[in-house]
């Protein structure tokens, strides 16, 4: 509903006014109404573009207000047939229309721009859609719409997840969570989901989950059929690619029954923000940040009388290209794009006058002053709403003290690139020092509150009052910062560039107190983002530190964190742009988020190009390229683009061995070559070229050598040599040269144990040690050597724990560990211990659920994870349990296919799969149906 003008006390522009100050965009508002009037209504998304600072959230915020409204057809027609010249008269109507006569037309709205706060996350493909649902719910509840289809799978996506520690209360609409509650407590009496996951699959061996879930789709009316396709498709990739087909399919249901709104209104705001930082991708890349979200509009019948709107930046044919997405396009037809330009004289002098500014020679004055194109005719004027809302803050603060501003105090326009600075300079002038301090000081906040203005006046010396703060946030260029909650305000972005740029001291003063402020409540992320206002390079090179030691500890809600200060960080040089991007690669890659990691990676190198041309023999950039470089090869060998890989190693090489001619003693640089050549003898291995493969990692240890000369006790150096060894090892022990092999392993461990007496809790070299162990004992029991093999086992698990325990939820570690209890439970099925090994191959197939609730996608423990089901299945069919030993191979299909499905080259795997799915074709039918 409209908000009271008399309501209205204080004369400057606050926060929870601006919407009742909207300036009617009529045109857009008689466009919207034609959605909720016409019929048939229009099959299109009504998307509005243009560029920040348009006011196309308070467009939303209107229309969401002011607007949902359906007339009779005999009164629409009436206003309908009205040209578009007198669009006003339309948006008045609708407005102002008294309440007897619409109907009210249920709306939601959901920005993408809001900050991730625990499970609410506007932007996330399964969370996004969850927080979708409940608003709906919320906004229909008179009708009690249904989403049983769509509840089912997100329970069934939680219970197999376990990650949430929301209640379900805080995850679904009541009505749902009161239903579901009732089923959960009857197995496990906890409300927080994950507490309750873990009792569930505690009972039958997971059929705990199964009856429950037999409960949930009986409670949600769902049919065996559609709980059945549910139930195949796989949790972390098909089943959340599918959540918004299912969501669009239940509201098409409820919206084509009898108890439903002749509409439904969904506003989309700050699209712009599903990319952020990734505004630069290409391809694929930039088409998967808001793939979820194309699916859902495609998948919405808009013939029922749902009504999308959305509001970004860019224009969705032309710039977001939507109709030539590679997956789930949506075509141009459906599309209905407006621009959003800037105010209209007439709009802005209907601003002017709900501020109470009505005397006209003052008001022509503003206007033309607060235009982009102040020289051109009237009607032609393009009026930016920020300046015309400072413009109105500056004759509000002279009101108040008794002063009428005349139109010659706007006679003389400035350049429009000197605009923002005078408008602020002269509005300042206006207000007395504390207020003035005060706004210079919040400038250098993302956002403050009421206690952290009053730090500030304690550290920049300004005096600090509600009084004052009440006026601060009354001010059009103060806006509420939904991204922090209640009582959270910015100071607009043009402002905060100004001070920005000319270095205010008060400002500069500000980030000092603020920095440390933030380094006392332990803020790293927020402290970082002030240091680097402070020195850009001193806050850059502490980002990339932190954020590279919490990764390698796998802490990583402190690098989300750290991503989330990102975009906002100065970065006045590619070599340090190539060095952040590569941090963010190494992040994605972890994650399995292969196309972002593959995007940072070109871009990394990309920017390390443009500084080799600035600085062709910088020796520091050179070894950064090539250390880009390897990364980017081991990502194409992951993926199995194998000849891309292969020249980025071989590129890696080049640029390292220039760096070495400038610097030939350098013991990171010889550490890098040493890297890569060893991970093209990986990838030689791999393609069978053994000869080629035996050099590079001769030529890896040759590197290592060269260092440790220089740097002995270099713990890095040494574990990357013990890796080397360790890959030269597996090459001679697939030559069969065993003994060979054997001794490259015991170098490896004593590089390993060397580093390790130095730095006893690196968890990186733990876990190399024990993947050579592992390896050890792999040989050993080719060779008969049973007890030996056994005892190189337990050592690894040993040494993948103690890298656990100081990481617990390091991937690398996790995921090899599984690999060394598959192996032992294979020697130990092999020695006839046939419970001992069946315990091992659980506790391995655990160990890469772990690692796929962080990382999904990660191919490499797909493909691990597929192996153990497969061999336990085999075991439990040795002893006549065929139905377990059909559900894992089963299971093991699934992990194959997931596989494939992101790295299809790999014959290897789809050999492991093909022959297992021919295994399964051939059993009898009544084990397969039983």
């Amino acid at each position: 509903m409209p908000i009271d003008d008399e309501d209205f006390e204080s004369e400057s522009i606050s926060s929870d006014r601006k919407l009742q100050l909207f300036t009617d965009r009529h045109e857009f508002t008689r466009r919207f109404a034609f959605y909720l009037n016409d019929d048939p209504p229009p099959e299109q998304i009504l998307y509005f573009f243009g560029d920040g600072g348009n006011g196309k959230s308070l467009l939303l915020k209107h229309l969401e207000f002011h607007c949902c409204k359906r007339f009779a057809p005999d009164v629409w027609q009436q206003w309908r047939e009205l040209p578009e010249s007198q669009a006003a008269e339309v948006a008045n109507f609708v407005r102002y229309a008294a309440a007897k006569t619409y109907t009210p037309i249920p709306a939601v709205r959901h920005d993408f721009g809001l900050i991730p706060i625990k499970e609410d996350k506007p932007q996330d493909r399964f969370y996004g859609l969850l927080m979708l649902r409940r608003n709906i719910a919320a906004a229909t509840k008179k009708y009690k719409f249904k989403f049983p289809n769509y509840d089912f799978a997100c329970f069934w996506y939680l219970l197999n997840k376990g990650e949430s520690e929301a209640t379900l209360n805080q995850l679904f609409p009541d009505d749902v969570a009161e239903l579901v509650a009732s089923v959960v407590e009857t197995f496990a009496d906890v409300p927080v989901v994950a507490q309750a996951v873990a009792v569930l699959k505690g009972i039958d061996k997971l059929g705990g989950i199964k009856r429950a879930m037999k409960l949930v789709q009986n409670r949600l009316g769902v049919s065996d059929e559609k709980a059945e396709e549910i139930r195949r498709l796989d949790i972390d990739t098909e089943l959340t690619d599918y959540l918004p087909k299912l969501f669009a399919g239940d509201l098409n249901a409820a919206m084509a029954g009898k108890n439903k709104p002749d509409r439904l209104v969904m506003l989309f705001d700050t699209h712009e923000k599903m990319w952020d930082e990734k505004r630069n991708s290409q391809g694929a890349t930039f088409w998967y940040q808001d793939e979820w979200f194309r699916r859902l509009l495609r998948a919405l019948d808009y013939k029922l009388g749902i009504v999308v709107v959305v509001a970004g930046r860019e224009c969705p044919v032309t710039q977001l290209r939507w109709p030539n997405a590679s997956r789930f396009p949506i075509p141009e037809d459906y599309i209905d794009a407006q621009l959003v330009w800037h105010l209209s004289p007439a709009d802005a002098r209907d601003y002017l006058h709900k501020v109470e500014i009505d005397k006209a020679d003052l008001a022509d004055a503003v206007i033309k002053y607060a235009s982009l194109n102040p020289n051109d005719p009237w009607d032609n004027l393009q009026v930016h709403p920020f300046y015309l809302g400072l413009c109105a803050d500056a004759v509000l603060a002279e009101r108040r003290r008794g002063i009428e501003l005349m139109s010659s105090d706007f006679a003389r326009i400035p350049k429009l690139e000197n605009k923002t600075a005078e408008l602020t300079d002269r509005l300042l002038s206006y207000v007395d020092r504390e207020v003035r301090s005060a706004v210079h000081s919040l400038s250098a906040c993302r956002a403050f509150d009421e206690d952290l203005y009053v730090k500030l006046g304690v550290g920049c010396h300004f005096q600090a009052s509600s009084a004052n703060f009440e006026m601060l946030t009354g001010f059009s260029f103060v806006w509420k910062s939904q991204k922090r909650g209640d009582n959270w305000y910015r100071i607009h972005d043009l402002l905060r560039r100004l001070d920005a740029d000319r270095d205010n001291p008060k400002t500069r003063k500000a980030h000092e107190v603020l920095e440390a402020h933030y380094r006392e409540v332990g803020d790293a992320a927020e402290a970082i983002f002030h240091a680097n206002r402070l020195d850009w390079k001193r806050g850059v090179k502490e980002w990339e530190e932190v954020f590279n030691k919490a990764l390698k500890k796998s802490r990583y809600k402190e690098c989300e964190a750290l991503l989330g200060v990102r975009d906002e960080l100065w970065i006045k040089s590619d070599y340090w742009l190539g060095r952040v991007s590569r941090s963010e690669g190494h992040y994605y890659a972890q994650f399995a988020r292969y196309v972002e990691a593959k995007q940072e990676y070109l871009e990394t190198v990309a920017a390390y190009d443009r500084q080799l041309i600035l600085t062709p023999d910088d020796d520091a950039t050179l070894n950064s390229k090539g250390n880009a470089l390897h990364r980017l090869g081991e990502l194409q060998a992951r993926l199995s683009e194998f000849e891309a890989a292969k020249l980025s190693y071989c590129d890696a090489i080049a640029a390292l061995n220039s760096a070495l001619l400038i610097v030939p003693d350098d013991i990171d640089v010889l550490r890098n070559k040493g890297i890569a050549l060893k991970c093209l003898g990986n990838l030689q291995a791999q393609l069978s070229e053994f000869k080629a493969a035996k050099l590079s990692y001769c030529d890896a240890i040759a590197a290592y050598n060269s260092a440790l000369l220089i740097a002995p006790d270099y713990i890095d150096v040494l574990r990357n040599k013990g890796n080397a060894l360790r890959s030269l090892g597996d090459l001679l022990a697939k030559q069969s040269e065993f003994e060979a092999a054997k001794q490259s392993y015991f170098e490896a461990i004593a590089a390993y144990n060397s580093a390790l007496l130095i730095a006893p809790d690196d968890n990186y070299v733990l876990t190399n040690k024990g993947i050579a162990l592992q390896s050890l004992g792999e040989l050993q029991a080719k060779q008969s050597e049973f007890e030996a093999a056994k005892q190189s086992y337990f050592e690894a698990i040993a040494a993948f724990n103690s890298a656990l325990l100081i990481a617990p939820d390091d991937i690398y570690a996790l995921n090899n560990k599984g690999n060394a209890l598959r192996s032992l439970g294979e020697l130990q099925a092999q020695l006839s211990e046939f419970e001992a090994a069946k315990q091992s191959y659980f506790e391995a197939i655990a160990a890469c659920n772990s690692v796929l609730l962080i990382a999904p996608d990660d191919i490499g423990v797909l493909n691990n994870k597929g192996r153990a089901l497969k061999i336990l299945g085999d075991l439990q069919a040795k002893f006549s349990d065929q139905q377990e030993a059909l559900k894992n191979w089963q299971e093991a299909l699934k992990m194959f296919d997931r596989s494939l499905a992101i790295a299809p080259n790999r014959d290897w795997v789809r050999n492991w799969r093909d022959s297992l799915q021919e295994f399964i074709d051939n059993l009898g039918e009544d084990t397969v149906s039983s």
